[in-house]
This record gives structure tokens, sequence and C-alpha cells, in this order.
């Protein structure tokens, strides 16, 4: 909380700084900027946290793109799917309502996802810019806080403290390489790998073969072969998501591919059931 507040007055400062520089408040602005910097630093140490409170970053892949994106088109129409089949009251459906009602959900998540990946990755996008961008006037305003952050990084890379300080300072000559020095140490921001609209059809692509799954036998059936296949289909789907979701949480294959077995399941009696209730009520 403490660090949060300490990174918010370190932006507001540099920001009021900025809007007039030369102004009468120019000068004390820069200055609570350095002592609240400062501060935060101090606090971070204290609490073992790393970088500065007031930078925020996060990173992604394709993989988990991938596997998310799958595992949202395959959830949600395979839950949409059970509910036509569900509200059709037996196992021998209407196969151009259900075909229809899940091509549309097909499309209608793969454009929602799409454009979600492709929001989500310009955001990171624009943070990541803004972050150098300050991290940018930090050094051109702080130098020589810099160069101790420099140091500090240096030293606990298990630089001797003699050679840290004057690796830092021959750094902090050239301030382009310096930014590219406190970029990738400090705030662990690498050179983009991914462009938003790339994630846009990576995501888009991904959700809508996942959402296919459980649609596609009801291209070539429409009585209980199809919706047994489709099932079939579906939970050995869910499982195979949920084994790929092990390689970010560290979790057993097994258990992970279990975990959305159960979900899938899940999905499909709840839509089954919410379809033919809703047949009822109506």
């Amino acid at each position: 909380m403490l660090l949060e507040e300490e990174g918010r007055e370190v932006k507001g400062y540099l920001s009021l700084y900025q809007e007039s520089p030369d102004g009468a408040v120019g000068p004390t602005a820069l200055t609570l900027a350095k002592e609240s910097k400062e501060h935060a630093e101090t606090l971070a140490s204290m609490s073992g946290a790393d970088g500065e409170p007031w930078h925020k970053t996060g990173a992604g892949g394709l993989l988990r793109n991938l596997v998310y994106g799958f595992n949202d088109g395959l959830t949600a129409n395979f839950g949409l799917v059970a509910g036509m089949i569900g509200a059709q009251g037996n196992l021998t459906v209407a196969e151009h309502a259900v075909l229809i009602a899940g091509m549309a959900g097909m499309v209608a998540d793969a454009l929602s996802m799409g454009s979600s990946g492709y929001l989500a990755a310009k955001s990171e996008r624009e943070v990541f810019e803004h972050e150098i961008a300050m991290e940018k006037e930090e050094i051109r305003l702080m130098p020589e806080l810099e160069r101790e952050e420099l140091s500090l990084l240096y030293q606990a890379k298990g630089i001797p403290v003699g050679q840290a300080e004057t690796l830092a300072s021959q750094v902090m000559l050239d301030p382009d390489k310096a930014l590219e020095e406190k970029v990738r140490e400090e705030l662990k921001i690498g050179e983009a790998t991914s462009t938003p609209m790339r994630e846009a059809w990576i995501t888009g692509i991904a959700t809508a073969f996942g959402a296919f799954i459980p649609v596609a036998p009801f291209l070539f059936d429409s009585g209980p072969g199809a919706i047994w296949t489709a099932f079939a289909l579906a939970m050995v789907s869910h499982f195979g998501v949920g084994a790929a979701r092990s390689f970010f949480t560290g979790r057993g294959v097994v258990r992970s591919g279990l975990d959305m077995f159960i979900v899938g399941l899940g999905v499909a009696a709840i839509g089954y059931f919410v379809g033919e209730w809703i047949v009822k009520v109506l």
C-alpha cells in the first residue's frame, strides 16, 4: 500500500515538473519526486520487492494465447450447443438449428476474443512505452540516483562494489545505453516479440478452432451419433487443454487435464438443463 502511494507520488511530481520545468513549482516538484523515489526504493528494499513500484509490467506468450483462446471457444460454444440440445428436448435435434447457433457462436466468440487480444496487446505496448519514457526522464533528471540504482543492480548480480560503481558510471555517460540497461535490468521489458494485430489473429483463430469442435459433428449428422460425438470430442479436447495449461501452472498434466475435464462436463450439464428449463418456462 505504501509502495503504491509512493509510486503515485513519483509519477505525480514528475508530471507536474514536466508541465512547467522552468516555472515556479518546477524545481520543487523535481525535488519532491527525487525524495519520493528514494523513499519508495527504501520501502521496496525493506519489503524485498524488486524494481520501482510505479512501473507496472507483465508478460504474455504465444502458447498462452493459443491455449486460452482455444479453451474459451471450446467451453463457450460447447455450453451453447448443449443448451440448444436441451431446448430440443430429445436426442433427435434439429440439425440446422444447432448448426446455425453453433456457427454463429463460433464467429461471435472468435471476434470477441480476437478484439480482446488486440486491445490487450495494444494496451500493454502503450504501458511499456509510457514506462520507458518515464525512465528516460528519470535518467535525464536524476542521473545520480539512476547511477546508484545501476550500481546496486550490478552488485545484486555478484559484481564487487567498486567495479559495480565504475561500470554504472561508465554506462551513465551514454543516456541511450543507460536507458537500454535500465529497461532490461530494472523494468524487465524485453524487445517486442508480437504486435497487437498478430495477437488478435492468434487468439481469434485459436478461439474459432476450439469453438468449431463441438459443432463439427452436426455438419454430417443430426441424430444421437452427432450429439455423442460432439460430447466425446469436446471432453477429450477439454482434457487436452487442461494438460497444456500445466506448462503455465507447474501442476501435473493429469491433474490439470482432469480439472478442465470437470469444467467441461459442468458446462455441458448446465447448458443442457438451462436450455431445457428455458423452453419449459417460455
